[in-house]
């Protein structure tokens, strides 16, 4: 999924329409349409950096390079992880590697 698929979804997800997102911007409703359909694609970086942050996505979910939408909550759990003793976090990298088997069964 790429930039525009996921700008749409974003949007639609956050129950927002297109004129929202124009409000936003400050462009037009049909831009963002343009946007949505891989017409045009924004060249300002502060206008991708202000999608990203209005969606609370980083940049590589909006370009579609992960599907880890927010790596945050990601850096919280390690930055927890940090402050445990060593068999706790032998014994989370144990659950972390099960729950990989079982979805790829």
């Amino acid at each position: 999924m790429g930039f525009a698929e996921r700008l749409r979804a974003l949007r639609e997800d956050n129950d927002e329409k297109q004129s929202d997102i124009a409000r936003l911007l400050n462009v037009s409703g049909s831009m963002i349409s343009f946007y949505e359909n891989g017409v045009h694609f924004p060249r300002d970086e502060k206008m991708l950096l202000k999608i990203a942050e209005h969606f609370d996505v980083s940049m590589d979910y909006l370009f579609g390079l992960t599907d880890i939408p927010n790596y945050k909550r990601i850096k919280s759990v390690m930055n927890d992880m940090e402050k445990l003793p060593p068999d706790a976090v032998d014994r989370i990298v144990d659950f972390v590697e099960y729950v990989k088997f079982c979805e790829k069964r």
